[in-house]
Order: C-alpha cells, then sequence, then structure tokens
C-alpha cells in the first residue's frame, strides 16, 4: 500500500510538471468595473444617498467627539484644581513644610548677601588704585567709576545667567515634560512631602523644599534620557 501511494504521488508530481511546462497561456480581456460610475438609468442616486448618510454620521461622530472631549477637559482640570488647592491648604498647615521653606529662602537670601558683599569688597579694593592720583577729584571719580562697572557688571552677569537657565529649564519641560505626566508627578511628589513629612525628615534629614526641586531635577533628567533614547531608535 505504501509503494502504491508513493506511485500515484510520483505520477500525480510527473503529471504537475508536464502541465507547468507544456500550459498555454491566453489573455482573455476583463472589463474593470468603475465604482460610481455615472450612467443614464441610476444616475449615481444609490452613490448620492450612501454619501449623504456618511456625512451625516459622520458630524454626529464628530459631535459626540467634541463634547466627551470638552468633558474630559472639564474634569481633568476639576480634578487638578482639587488636587492643588489641597495640597496649598495642607501646606498652609504644615508647620515643617512652612519652617523648609523659610529655612531655604533664608539660606538662598544669606547666600546672595555673602556674594554681594564679596563683589562690594572687590570693588572697593580694586578701586584703590586710583589712590595714586594726586587730583583728589580725578581720584574720587575713578573710584567709583570701577566700584560700579565691578558692581553692574557682575549683576549683569547673575541676570544673564539667571535667565539663560530659566530659558534653558523652561525649554526642557516644554520639549520633553510638558504634558500630564508631569503635573502627576508634580502633585504626588508635593503630596508625598507634605502628608508625609515628619517620616521623611525622621528617615532622611532634608529640607522638604529642597527635596522637591530635586526629584523635579531627577524627573526631567529622566524624561530627557527616555525621550532621546527612543529619539535615536526612531521611536519619534
Amino acid at each position: 500500500m505504501i509503494e502504491e501511494c508513493r506511485d500515484k504521488l510520483r505520477q500525480a508530481e510527473q503529471e504537475r510538471d508536464y502541465a507547468l511546462s507544456h500550459q498555454k497561456k491566453v489573455e482573455i480581456p476583463v472589463e474593470k468595473p468603475v465604482l460610481y460610475q455615472k450612467c443614464g438609468n441610476c444616475n449615481q442616486t444609490a452613490y448620492l444617498r450612501a454619501k449623504e448618510r456618511y456625512d451625516t454620521q459622520r458630524e454626529k461622530l464628530a459631535g459626540r467627539y467634541k463634547a466627551k472631549t470638552a468633558m474630559y477637559e472639564a474634569l481633568m482640570f476639576l480634578l487638578i484644581w482639587y488636587s492643588v488647592s489641597t495640597t496649598l491648604f495642607q501646606i498652609i498647615l504644615s508647620k515643617i513644610f512652612i519652617s523648609d521653606c523659610v529655612v531655604f529662602f533664608d539660606t538662598i537670601a544669606t547666600f546672595i548677601q555673602s556674594i554681594a558683599g564679596w563683589i562690594i569688597l572687590t570693588g572697593k579694593n580694586v578701586a584703590q588704585i586710583s589712590n595714586g592720583i594726586s587730583n583728589p577729584v580725578i581720584t574720587g571719580i575713578i573710584y567709583w567709576l570701577i566700584r560700579l562697572l565691578i558692581c553692574g557688571g557682575c549683576l549683569v552677569g547673575a541676570e544673564i545667567l539667571l535667565a539663560f537657565t530659566g530659558i534653558k529649564i523652561a525649554g526642557l519641560y516644554k520639549k520633553y515634560c510638558w504634558d500630564m505626566i508631569t503635573i502627576l508627578v508634580t502633585l504626588i511628589s508635593m503630596a508625598i512631602a507634605i502628608y508625609f513629612g515628619d517620616w521623611i525628615k525622621r528617615v532622611l534629614p532634608i529640607n522638604l523644599l529642597f527635596f522637591l526641586l530635586f526629584v523635579q531635577l531627577v524627573y526631567v533628567g529622566i524624561r530627557w534620557y527616555v525621550k532621546g533614547w527612543r529619539e535615536t531608535r526612531g521611536y519619534y
């Protein structure tokens, strides 16, 4: 039985090969119908009716989509407003967070005062080179001119540096973090710092406001790295 099946299979393969090698190609003209071609009998009545139904359904779906989008945006706005308001109220009631904010800004003010005092002292010391001039009027003019140049130059340089840093951070936020995830991360980190501030201070003695800024810095760095990694691999 096996040999008989093999013979039949071999014969069928030979017939197939013979048919493939001796087949005759015949071209048969086929008329291709054109969709919705105008004719005297129908005058595109079916097409026009279908198109009208399609347009009506599309307008209805577009209206429903706009309504749902507006409802979603309004709901998200209310949720964000509620989260922000409750978080701000809790900030006011949190003595630890308020004290950390005071310490944080007091440290920044002290640092700025130290830098300003150092700049003024430097300008004063540099302006002492005008003491070698015998004319007291020219000496006073040069003295205050040097102090103004040093203090003004340092002030302008600090403003330019702050403006450049702010623009750079805003650009990074807009390019990599301008979405709902950033809002959620900000609200969640603020809620953790406010509601669990006592536990955080016990485990890690860190300023809570500095903790929030550090979390934002780490978050922006992660988003920057992830988006750059996806762009280099063609995911965007």
